[in-house]
């Protein structure tokens, strides 16, 4: 029971990139603004940013691109991470063990993503927490990377 319940958790991990990923690409143009809104720091009524900000188009694309790309490898790594643990499921403890590598990985990518970009260089360095639009993003990637990093840390756990 506990093996499907850790297949299930990677199963979601990988759902979670992925429909973070395909809704970003089926709204590209409103994802690019919102990196662009973020790293351009045009608002900031209270903080201001320490360091240099980046307007121009070709910056926020590639940041988007960046988070994607994320997105995309931890849906990758949680699907795939599913299917050996399935492989997995009836192996020793050791075996079952080592066939959820990838799982891990893929949770823990959506943590890097999620707290390390978005709270870590959004929050803190572009101060996305002064603005409507940086807010929403910033409890949005605290959600999702506190529910990768509890079900990688869940599916981590050893089963004896």
């Amino acid at each position: 029971m506990i093996r499907t319940l850790k297949i299930t958790a990677a199963l979601l991990i990988g759902l979670i990139g992925t429909l973070a990923f395909v809704n970003n690409l089926f709204n590209l143009s409103a994802a690019h603004g919102a990196v662009a809104a973020v790293i351009s720091a045009p608002e900031q009524p209270y903080y201001k940013i320490i360091g240099p900000t980046f307007g121009s188009a070709w910056q926020a694309w590639l940041g988007l691109c960046v988070i994607m790309a994320g997105e995309l490898a931890t849906g990758i790594l949680g699907f795939f991470g599913a299917g050996q643990m399935m492989t997995g499921k009836s192996l020793g403890t050791d075996g079952f063990q080592k066939s959820k590598s990838l799982a891990i990985a893929g949770g823990m990518v959506g943590a890097m993503l999620w707290y390390g970009m978005f709270i870590t260089l959004g929050e803190l360095y572009f101060n996305m927490w002064q603005t409507e639009i940086g807010l929403g993003s910033v409890e949005g990637a605290f959600r999702y990377g506190t529910v990768c990093t509890v079900m990688a840390f869940f599916i981590a756990m050893r089963d004896d």
